[in-house]
């Protein structure tokens, strides 16, 4: 019995344009590091999600990228796991075929977004512009999931510290004791202990 080897694409949904992103008070500004990672619409489902990477790798590769990926139903295409809230999905595809999926992943360049009504406009061609991002490509499920798990983490310890110190506190070390004045001789290193190759 021959054992058919899959890989599974950790994926991130970023929203970039500030256009797109939501305001709860249009007084304060949304945190860029929140907005960035904005969640996605309900709309965009597991199912809608293959039919639009399929749909894109019959654009760039047509027919034989179609059958390196399954064939015409494109059986060997699943989605594993997409979490609206967080904007996370794992895609598991055939192993010989995950670059033309992570190109496709690439070339798209929106997700279908819901009006005011809250209907969906998938079919309108009205979409909320994003970008996605590969974050990892796994042979196991696990692994996928583990990394998912230990990104989110990160994230949210990252945004904890951001609302503590404010935007701009990590950047300039407002709080930190530190001075914000740098002269030309403190970017030598020599009086920090390192070695910048010039002796004379």
């Amino acid at each position: 019995m021959v054992r058919l080897k899959s890989r599974y694409l950790l994926i991130d949904i970023l929203y970039p344009d500030p256009k797109t992103w939501p305001t709860t008070n249009p007084s304060k500004p949304p945190n860029p590091q929140l907005a960035i990672h904005a969640p996605t619409s309900d709309t965009l489902t597991p199912g809608f999600l293959a039919k639009m990477v399929r749909e894109t790798v019959s654009e760039l590769y047509g027919d034989w990228g179609v059958g390196k990926l399954g064939g015409a139903s494109a059986g060997g295409l699943n989605i594993k796991y997409l979490s609206p809230a967080t904007s996370t999905a794992i895609i598991r595809c055939p192993r010989p075929s995950y670059r033309l999926v992570w190109s496709a992943l690439t070339y798209m360049s929106g997700v279908p977004d819901t009006n005011n009504g809250g209907q969906k406009r998938a079919g309108t061609g009205r979409e909320r512009g994003c970008v996605f991002r590969v974050i990892r490509v796994s042979g196991t499920m696990r692994k996928a999931e583990e990394e998912a798990i230990r990104r989110a983490r990160r994230e949210i310890v990252r945004v904890k510290d951001a609302e503590e110190r404010g935007v701009l506190g990590g950047l300039v070390g407002v709080g930190d004791g530190m001075d914000v004045d740098v002269g030309v001789g403190d970017l030598s290193g020599s009086e920090h202990g390192m070695d910048c190759g010039d002796s004379d």
